[in-house]
């Protein structure tokens, strides 16, 4: 049969300091960890918000402007006159104050263009639902499509024209490009990943941080994973997009648009894995600390207490003249080694008082 394993004083030595040395730390590794990954998601969250805040100013201030525009030209008696050569001179000079703006042009009650400041032919745009929304009664029409005059995606913006009696006589429109609009958007960085995301009432691309997700081709956000994330619209939140974990937060605009700020989950927490990785390399060097000092005090304390235990065999064996050195020693092993001692001298003495006897 195979010995009972049993622990000697190495081991409990070595499970001894261990357990002094790594509790202790772990503990204090825990609640440290935990601290600070608190600290750093407010952080983090807070750096989204303000970003969230920033562009969402940004982009309410740019579209108040447009809209402050449309809404002067819009009430000009030339405008409202719906008279072509009245309003061509109002189109094109409002056009040319606004650098991002590549057309402007009204359209009747039917739908049909009335005027235009490129001079390009008339269109008809009773499809468009820029227009249709006015034509129900909202104040304002938005709508990102391709544009026909461009080829190119564009942000259409839409205001009524009404006469003195408040009657909607038309639409005034002014089509944008998306480039100049997105710098908006793409001015705004968080470290090396973060970026801001724009998109319309319909979750159609506007603006993108990532200049190559902005194509001529319209890029529908539908099935984006962060637009289907609970409680993102009330406080950041952790989810996967295109294979990568990030943090993003999401708000609704008053234009009915979406606004996502998002940044890679390991460059938003590169911090706190570095000081994982730091108290990784603190817990193994202290292991390995303290199974040197174990072997050095263990040594120091068994090899004794193994000879002792020799002489002590010897003595049972009879062999009586031994060596004891350790009966030098002021501690526990030097008792013990005296104590051996004595024992040996007792049963010298007993072996001399029998051998007298026979």
């Amino acid at each position: 049969m195979n010995p009972k394993f049993s622990l000697n004083i190495f081991h409990k030595v070595l499970i001894t300091l261990l357990a002094v040395t790594l509790i202790p730390l772990c503990t204090l590794w825990i609640i440290s960890d935990r601290a600070a990954q608190r600290e750093l998601t407010d952080n983090v969250s807070q750096s989204l918000i303000l970003t969230m805040d920033t562009v969402a100013n940004g982009i309410n201030t740019w579209d108040d402007t447009n809209l402050h525009a449309m809404n002067q030209a819009s009430r000009l008696a030339d405008t409202i006159s719906m008279i072509p050569e009245r309003q061509i001179p109002i189109l094109k000079a409002t056009g040319k104050a606004y650098e991002w703006s590549f057309l402007m042009f009204t359209i009747a009650p039917d739908g049909s263009n009335t005027a235009r400041n490129d001079g390009g032919a008339p269109i008809n745009y009773g499809d468009r639902s820029y227009f249709q929304a006015v034509m129900k009664g909202q104040p304002v029409g938005r709508q990102v499509a391709i544009s026909k005059t461009t080829g190119k995606p564009a942000l259409i913006v839409a205001t009524p024209i009404r006469d003195a009696n408040a009657a909607l006589v038309g639409v005034l429109a002014m089509s944008m490009n998306l480039t100049d609009i997105s710098k908006i958007v793409t001015d705004i960085r968080i470290g090396d990943t973060g970026r801001a995301i724009l998109l319309d009432a319909s979750n159609k691309v506007i603006a993108h941080g990532d200049a190559s997700k902005v194509r001529t081709a319209l890029q529908d956000f539908t099935g984006y994973p962060a637009l289907k994330v609970a409680g993102i619209v009330d406080a950041p939140v952790v989810y996967t997009a295109e294979e990568r974990k990030v943090i993003g937060f999401m708000r609704k605009l008053p234009q009915g648009w979406t606004l996502l700020v998002e940044q890679d989950y390991d460059e938003a927490y590169a911090t706190m894995h570095k000081m994982e990785r730091e108290a990784r390399i603190l817990i193994a060097a202290a292991v390995v600390l303290v199974i040197g000092v174990a072997i050095f005090f263990g040594k120091a304390l068994t090899r004794p207490i193994n000879e002792l235990t020799a002489i002590a065999r010897q003595l049972s064996n009879g062999e009586l003249q031994v060596n004891i050195p350790q009966t030098a020693r002021g501690d526990e092993i030097g008792s013990l080694a005296r104590a051996i001692e004595r024992l040996g001298v007792s049963i010298q003495l007993a072996m001399d008082r029998l051998r007298k006897k026979v």
